[in-house]
This record gives structure tokens, sequence and C-alpha cells, in this order.
């Protein structure tokens, strides 16, 4: 089954692959920016640092955030505050202070091998898939400790996304071609997972609550399910080759999927369940999506297949007019998560 995996900074396909507020001395870190903007945080899987980019100016800091080996995923506290980033091979999780960039000294450890991460509505709790180890480490924002049991859910978790509500995590599993849900106040998961579409990857809850949206890498489509009644729409709706990463606009009415092989993204209407006829050309290979908070602009990873304008590099998408700007913004080596912290002070 067809899978990312981050192997020696390459990416390849292949089988199954806290809040900051006191830094002690000698933590390295770059100056904050003095006026308060939108970043966007970009995890660099073969360079192990972040990158940020400011939303307006669209420049990326020129000296990129240390993490741990291979990150992956990106989320964003939703004050902002703080950013988490999986760091797959170092089977860990590192905190970034939003505002002075600096990275908390000591990583939390999870089981192995970290890779999606979402943080609760409500900013108390952070969800981890943890993927050869087919379980869900959850951790406490505020304390930075590990709830000591794991979750266990369905083969090779990979996305996880939690509804508005805060009461449910979905959790894709791409070697079980399934999707489990987890009640997020008892950490339980139901017994019956959802079956979907082929080596699902991605998955994004609407923000009124009532659909998921999942990308299904091998099958080249997206899967919906009715969040209420855990139920799948029989149709898929076809998208472009290998669909990986999938979000929603903050109003609920558009979903962008990430097609890395087609170097492209899809847009459904979030009502309908229909495809926009054209998709949108981007970098090479694109992963993931995140939108700014005023649901103007979209951010997408382009992993690439080399170093160059093409690859490595972030795309920006005016959400309106569906237009990229022509200019891709340069980041670190192999571009996957992408998140936006909203400005705070």
């Amino acid at each position: 089954m067809p899978r990312f995996r981050w192997v020696l900074g390459v990416l390849v396909l292949g089988l199954a692959g806290a809040l900051v507020g006191v830094v002690p001395d000698g933590v390295s870190a770059v100056v904050a920016r003095a006026r308060c903007r939108p970043t966007v945080f970009v995890a660099n899987g073969s360079s192990g640092t972040v990158s940020t980019i400011d939303v307006k100016t669209r420049v990326k800091n020129p000296t990129d955030i240390t993490v741990g080996s291979t990150p992956t995923g990106v989320a964003v506290t939703p004050e902002g505050k703080t950013v988490f980033v999986t760091d797959d091979l170092s089977n860990a999780v590192s905190a970034i202070d939003a505002r002075t960039r600096r990275k908390h000294p000591i990583d939390i450890g999870v089981a192995p091998t970290a890779w999606a991460v979402a943080v609760t509505p409500d900013g108390k709790t952070v969800f981890v898939t943890d993927d050869i180890s087919n379980t869900v480490s959850t951790i406490d924002v505020k304390t930075r400790a590990k709830n000591p049991t794991d979750i266990t859910v369905g083969a090779h978790p990979n996305g996880v996304a939690v509804t508005p509500d805060g009461k449910t995590a979905f959790v894709t599993n791409f070697g079980g071609n399934s999707v489990s849900t987890i009640d997020v106040k008892t950490r339980t998961k139901d017994p019956t997972d959802i079956p979907v579409g082929s080596v699902p990857g991605g998955v994004a809850v609407t923000p009124d609550g009532k659909t998921a949206f999942v990308t299904n890498q091998a099958s080249g489509t997206v899967s919906t399910i009715d969040v209420k009644t855990r139920t799948k729409d029989p149709t898929d709706i076809t998208v472009g080759s290998l669909p990986v990463g999938v979000a929603v606009t903050p109003d609920g009415k558009t979903a962008f999927v990430a097609n890395n092989l087609s170097d492209s993204v899809s847009t459904i209407d979030v009502k309908t369940r229909t495809k926009d006829p054209t998709d949108i050309a981007v970098g090479s290979s694109p992963v993931q999506v995140a939108f700014t908070p005023d649901g103007k602009t979209a951010f997408v990873t382009n992993a690439g297949k080399g170093v160059g304008s093409e690859g490595n590099s972030v795309s920006t998408i005016d959400v309106t007019t569906r237009a990229k700007n022509p200019t891709d913004i340069a980041v670190g080596a192999t571009p996957f998560g992408v998140a936006v912290a909203p400005c705070h002070r």
C-alpha cells in the first residue's frame, strides 16, 4: 500500500510508514516580530526544521527552527499560542512558542512513530497518531504530560481531526482502509471502524461539525462521512492522483485537496459534493493544505522532486478566485505539514 514515509531525507512511497511561557536560559531562538500577524508554520521533513512565513508579506523568516528528526505534522492551539510538531523518527512531539519562535528544550516522547497531530477546540488536549504502533497518544497541553495509556485504533493510523464541538476525534487508518472514531472525553474508541477508500490519508471536519472529508490515496478519491451517524456516503468523489492532505475553508463551503502525483489542488463544493472540473496547478508533489483565519488564502506545501521553484516550497492560492500566486515561497527540504497560527499578543 502506498503511503508517505520519510526515509533518510527522501520522500518515498512505501509501507507503513506546551505552553512555552518562560523559556530557560540557553535556549536558542529568533527575536519575535514586532508586529502581530498570523504566521504560517511549515514542517520540513528532510531538514529537521520548521519554517515560518508572514501571512501578509509572504516572506519566510531567514532562520528556521530546529526540531526533532523528520518533522511531519503541525497543529496550533486555538488561541495561537503554541505550535505542536510531530517528529516522526524521533518518536516525539516538539512544542514551539508561536510568538517568540522558541522551541521548548524538552520534547514530549510518544509511541513510534509520531505522524499527524491535532489539538482539541478547547486547547486542552493534543492527539497524535502513532503509525507503526497502531495507536493514538494524547498530551495535556498545560502540563505537557502524555497520557500513559495510548488508544489502540486501526492499522497504521495516519491523519487525525477533532470535531468542532470537541467531542470526537477522527483517525484515518491507511493500513486498514478505515476510519476510527474516539470519544475525546473518555478516550474510548468506537468498536466499529468506518470503511472508506483505499489507503486513507488526510481527514478534515467541516466547521459545522456535520461532515468529515477523507482522502483515499490509492483510490484517487475523497470519502465523506456523516459525523452524527458515522455513515459514509456510498459514492466517493474522484479527485487527482494520490490525494494526501485535505482542509475545509473556515466558511465551510469548500474542501481543498492536495493531489501529490498530479501536482494540483482539487476543490470540492461541500454542500453538493461536486468537484470543480478544473484543478489548480501548484508546485511539485503537494502534500498538505491550511487556510488563513480569514479564509482568504490557502497555503500548500510542495514536497517536490528536487530543489527549485516547484519543490521545497509553499504555494499560495486565493480562495475566492482559485488563482495561485505565480511565485512560490522557498522553505526547507521536503515540506510536509502546515498550519497557520492566528495573531495573539
